[in-house]
């Protein structure tokens, strides 16, 4: 279904005000540019060129869009590569140490390797950390909101098996402050959080490098703000449009630890936000969509056609979605145990695989042998931090 959706929405825009936005694909005309078609004046034919609007030409609207069918593949790819290169390393080091006459008994044995379930947990868990960090500090919603999604585009393409999403986290807010103007120098980053510096600029490169260097990110809090203004016109209730919007600010902090932020557009986002908050402060949001959207026949099927499920289908995420509620502190500890039971000895300093590797004694098995998953330099395919 999200993939249908998709393609219903593929040309709205992302503006400041918020409502044209949500709804530009019903009239993507409107802004164009004529050309003239040529011949005489009197016989030129007029043809319009519609512009792209602005979000239209963002690298979050060009490469960051996804179905969830895509999202969940791309997980479970992700995870399945690992835990097999894992299992293949963790007999490597043992037939290292078997052939040196070493002990195996610090060897993991039976392991329960990470669910993508588990993975996801887990993330949850440290996402709801930058919040109450980037709340500390008073800065605004939308610089932690970019730290989140940082991390959440960075494990779309690795996984918490390889990298502990604590040390990606605090990378992802260092740089989010740095990219949003909020500068902290790393000494006194590192000094605040009680993390070392050298541990925090190790992985910079590497996120930087997962997320394509693509650094800005589009948020629903400014559009929701546009609908805010937007709704004025037709309110009699300031107070409770007030409680609205709030509530709204509410709901797109929760839906940031979904995966709405991948499926739709942010003015859709927010316009979804607006409209379940209206409901739960029993504010009339019908009398806004006619005003705004449903000015004719024409408009009113559109959004009918078009919008109405999209908004829908968000509120069914943020009713649903597991990950709308808090991580309990006893899972993500209990994930987390496993996790370190889980790690790779390929990027274990202390393991004879790694310190035979970075010698190089196994370039020629490397070239010779078809099947790299064993190898994390090349199964990480955008870099390796170990």
């Amino acid at each position: 279904m999200v993939a249908q959706l998709e393609s219903t929405n593929g040309t709205q825009p992302e503006l400041a005000s918020g409502s044209n936005a949500a709804f530009a694909s019903t009239n993507g005309d409107v802004n164009g540019v004529i050309v003239a078609a040529g011949g005489d004046a009197e016989e030129t034919q007029k043809e319009t060129v519609p512009l792209k609007q602005l979000y239209e030409q963002s690298t979050q609207y060009n490469h960051w869009r996804y179905a969830q069918q895509q999202l969940d593949d791309m997980r479970n790819k992700v995870n399945q590569e690992v835990v097999s290169s894992i299992k293949q390393n963790l007999q490597d080091e043992s037939d290292l140490r078997t052939a040196q006459g070493l002990s195996l008994d610090d060897l993991p044995q039976d392991l329960r390797y990470l669910t993508v379930e588990d993975e996801l947990t887990l993330l949850g868990f440290y996402e709801r950390r930058i919040v109450k960090i980037f709340q500390y500090w008073k800065l605004p919603s939308y610089v932690m909101a970019t730290a989140v999604v940082y991390m959440k585009r960075f494990f779309l393409e690795n996984t918490v098996m390889d990298h502990h999403p604590k040390d990606v986290m605090l990378t992802c807010m260092f740089l989010a402050r740095k990219t949003e103007n909020y500068l902290m120098s790393i000494e006194d980053f590192s000094k605040v959080l009680k993390s070392p510096a050298e541990s925090i600029l190790q992985l910079e490169f590497l996120v930087c490098k997962t997320l394509r260097f693509h650094f800005t990110v589009h948020h629903p809090y400014r559009p929701c703000l546009g609908f805010y203004f937007d709704m004025q016109a037709v309110t009699e209730n300031m107070s409770k449009l007030q409680k609205v919007y709030e509530r709204a600010l509410t709901l797109i902090d929760t839906a940031l630890h979904t995966d709405l932020c991948f499926l739709y557009q942010p003015s859709q986002i927010a316009l979804a936000t607006m409209r379940i908050a209206s409901k739960d402060e029993a504010y009339d949001f019908e009398r806004y969509a006619k005003y705004k959207f449903m000015s004719n026949e024409s408009a009113a099927q559109k959004y009918n056609s078009q919008l109405l499920p999209i908004l829908e289908a968000i509120e069914k995420v943020l009713k649903e979605d597991r990950r709308c509620v808090e991580v309990d502190k006893l899972v993500a500890t209990e994930i987390d145990k496993r996790l370190k039971m889980c790690k790779d000895p390929a990027r274990n300093p202390d393991s004879l695989l790694f310190m035979k590797r970075k010698r190089g004694e196994v370039a020629g098995d490397d070239d010779d042998d078809d099947d790299d998953g064993g190898n994390p330099d090349k199964r990480v395919k955008l870099g390796d931090s170990a």
